[in-house]
């Protein structure tokens, strides 16, 4: 079972099962088509309802849904384990060092000492095995010391850069 979180406060479960597909318990009559990789248009209750997918980042997204946009969040099996354990609190919480997650190369850095940051928030690019790999912030922070410049080397677990 997936959760989709519509705005601050809507959340429906979504099912699959052997009979169909379940929201919020209730068996869905309607149909789906994908148009292609960003747009569907949804037949129920005769009428009919174009969703395109506007921006996405991970779990997270817009959509248009018939010239109406929502943000909507996912949160699948393993998400919604982890948030009744309370490991997606420490996601939320405040962001002390972002360390090398491998050896590296610095391409880019994208911020400034000062500089307020929010969850995902790109951070750095950095080069390992010929990929870039951007760096993005796991929490809320203000930079206080970038401890790299652009085209440094890194080793794993270095501190690149520390938050107030």
């Amino acid at each position: 079972m997936i959760e989709v979180q519509v705005g601050e406060t809507e959340i429906i479960s979504v099912e699959n099962k052997k009979e169909g597909v379940f929201l919020n318990n209730h068996a869905f009559d309607g149909e789906i088509i994908q148009i292609d990789n960003n747009s569907y248009k949804i037949f129920k209750s005769n009428r009919i309802f174009r969703v395109d997918i506007v921006e996405q980042d991970g779990k997270e997204m817009k959509l248009k849904i018939n010239d109406q946009i929502l943000d909507v969040k996912v949160t699948d099996h393993i998400d919604q384990i982890l948030a009744k354990l309370g490991m997606d609190v420490a996601a939320s919480t405040a962001v002390k060092d972002i360390k090398a997650p491998m050896p590296g190369s610095i391409l880019n850095i994208i911020v400034n000492e000062g500089d307020e940051v929010n969850e995902g928030d790109k951070l750095l690019v950095l080069e390992a095995m010929k990929m870039e790999n951007v760096i993005k912030s796991p929490g809320i922070g203000t930079v206080s010391k970038i401890h790299v410049s652009e085209k440094d080397n890194v080793e794993k677990n270095q501190v690149l850069i520390s938050f107030e």
